[in-house]
């Protein structure tokens, strides 16, 4: 059996919606609502903390039709599968977006029959960069725009446009099971969480994690549509990191200051 959640947007589309359309912001306004709640060992977290979290599915026995890699003890081979999500990705148009608490909004847009790709990242200020025609343009903080030749096929503020090294690094020294199977507007998903109080698992900069609730989403094309991620460090602090995913044309957006220079 799998979940239908009646109380979603009832278009089929809804992981291909930009990330600011209408029922997108309905459906996030009811999952804080749901969630608002929640603490457990993190806390109640940071106001930066609230977009775009996913709503809490209720469990099905049943796997559906999303079949994912596993490893020799059953559970699901997280690396794989993060491989398997860039793969899908390469031929696809798609929007991402990371949310690292209150710190920093990046967001992603590919665009392949254009052969564009565009990359936002908020933080005290806005930085929006669009890769097109051999060239770099560049709109810094709302200034002036300027454009440079490309000299190679980096992209700026980000490690991999698909976000595989994000996910990578947020996954590493976590036991993941698969929970569940939910609907979402007739897109099933694989639900896979991992959760636990007692770990020594090193990050960058030093930082060792002691707890961690981490939640990823997966279709049965294999692209992660979603991940919620919490992680508190040896000295108190906590991290969390919302990771999201909208593939086909739609999904792609230039900004005016391009598509109008």
């Amino acid at each position: 059996m799998v979940v239908r959640r009646r109380e979603l947007p009832a278009s089929s589309g809804y992981f291909s919606l930009r990330a600011d359309h209408p029922d997108v912001r309905q459906v996030l306004v009811l999952a804080v609502v749901v969630l608002a709640g929640c603490s457990g060992v993190f806390g109640s977290g940071a106001a930066g903390d609230t977009p775009e979290v996913t709503p809490a599915p209720v469990p099905t026995p049943s796997s559906g039709n999303v079949w994912l890699p596993q490893t020799a003890d059953g559970t699901p081979a997280v690396g794989r599968i993060i491989a398997g999500h860039q793969e899908a990705l390469s031929s696809r148009d798609f929007h991402r977006r990371v949310v690292d608490g209150d710190l920093s909004t990046t967001d992603v847009w590919v665009d392949r029959a254009a052969n564009r790709v565009r990359v936002r990242r908020v933080t005290t200020q806005t930085n929006d960069v669009v890769l097109a025609d051999g060239r770099r343009y560049v709109r810094s903080a709302d200034g002036p725009v300027s454009s440079e030749r490309l000299d190679d096929d980096s992209v700026p503020y980000v490690d991999s446009t698909t976000g595989f090294f994000v996910l990578q690094q947020h996954v590493a020294g976590l036991v993941y099971n698969r929970t569940e199977t939910v609907e979402r507007n007739g897109t099933e998903l694989a639900v896979l969480r991992a959760n636990t109080t007692e770990s020594t698992i090193s990050r960058s900069g030093s930082r060792t994690v002691v707890a961690a609730d981490s939640t990823l989403y997966v279709d049965r094309e294999g692209v992660i549509r979603a991940m919620d991620h919490r992680e508190r460090y040896a000295d108190g602090t906590v991290r969390t990191l919302r990771y999201r995913v909208w593939t086909g044309e739609d999904s792609v957006a230039m900004p005016d200051w391009f598509t109008e220079r």
